[in-house]
Order: C-alpha cells, then structure tokens, then sequence
C-alpha cells in the first residue's frame, strides 16, 4: 500500500510539474475546418539538423564518409531495405550528412484557421508530424529558442515540425489571421495536435 501511495504522489507531481512548465497560448481562437485520413505515404524533412560526425554502431564508429561500409554492415544484420530503414531513423542519416527524411504512413491531415487577437501569443509549442502555416490577413511573428525571429505577412508561409519548439505571435493592434494544414501521424486526436512546451531559459518571449 505504501508503495502504491509512493508511486501515485510521483505521478501526481510530475503531472503538477508538466502543467506548471506548460506556456499554453493567450488570446488566440483555432478552429478547425477539416480533418481526414490519407491513404497513402508521405515522406518530409523531419528538421533535424544534418551533421556529418560520423556515427558510433555496434564496436565500431563509421566516419561520414563510410556510409558505403555502414549499409553494408546494415545489409550483413540483415536489414533488407536499407532506403527503408535510413527514413525510419533519420537521425542516422543526419549523422552522414544526408537529409534527415521522415515516413509517416496513412497520417491525418487537418486544417484549422487560428484568430490572433492584438496581443495573442500561441504560448511555447511543438508538434507532431509536420505543418504548413500561411498567413491571411495581419502580421505574426515565430520565435525560435534562441530568440530569432521572423515576420510573416499576408500571403508568407513557415514550415515546422516536431524537431521546432517556437512561439508565435500578434504584436500588432490588429487581428491576425493563419490557416495550418497539420499532417501528423494516423490516429492522431485533434486534441493532440499541438504538444505544449516549457519556457525556454534562452528566450523570454
């Protein structure tokens, strides 16, 4: 019994603590128009930075340019399909300099248009899968970790994925308008498509 009441005030403090670290958004109203299943692929830039070191497996470490003798030991555990196995581990590929490629199969895509009242902030988020946001009417701007910024008018777009953790918003003292098209992974709850994030120590946006 003592350890049930151990385990439960664990998890009830890393619960109080997630919700305490959590940035959710002010002043902004989503509303989503469309939701459906694709029945298909579809593979996309998973935004991880391509950084050719070389890459630790097994007893030995392969150097960027031995990505020839690294395939090969993959074939020799007997990987069958080595174009296959590098889209499923991207950040394998990064380490070889290659574009870090995601897959995700049958995925959901959804759009949503967002109102941003002046002022509105999304909060610090992320997300699953990928999105393309475009802006329709007033000014937004995205806010990385690190503190930079871009400005984004009628007619721009910006890409994003789980490997972004941002904040945007309306600076302005007019109403701004975006729509997004989420692709994120199949069975993905509309609930789920946004993954608050805590307030990075690097930006105080």
């Amino acid at each position: 019994m003592k350890r049930l009441l151990l385990l439960l005030t664990l998890v009830g403090v890393a619960v109080w603590a997630s919700v305490a670290l959590a940035t959710p958004g002010q002043g902004q109203t989503p509303t989503i128009l469309s939701s459906g299943t694709l029945n298909g692929d579809v593979a996309f830039y998973t935004g991880a930075t391509a950084a050719p070191g070389g890459l630790a497996w097994g007893a030995k470490t392969y150097t960027a340019d031995e990505l020839p003798e690294f395939l090969m030991a993959l074939r020799n555990a007997g990987v069958t399909s080595v174009g296959a196995w590098l889209d499923l581990h991207p950040g394998v590929a990064a380490k070889f300099g290659m574009m870090p490629v995601g897959v995700l199969h049958s995925p959901e895509i959804v759009t949503q248009t967002v109102n941003f009242a002046p002022g509105a902030s999304s909060g610090w988020h992320s997300h699953p899968g990928f999105l393309v946001s475009t802006v329709v009417s007033g000014q937004l701007v995205r806010y990385a970790t690190d503190c930079s910024a871009q400005t984004f008018g009628p007619g721009q777009s910006f890409y994003e994925t789980g490997a972004s953790t941002f904040i945007v918003k309306n600076e302005t003292s007019d109403n701004a308008v975006d729509t997004v098209t989420f692709v994120v992974p199949g069975g993905t709850p509309t609930s789920s498509l946004r993954l608050d994030k805590p307030q990075p120590t690097t930006c105080g946006k």
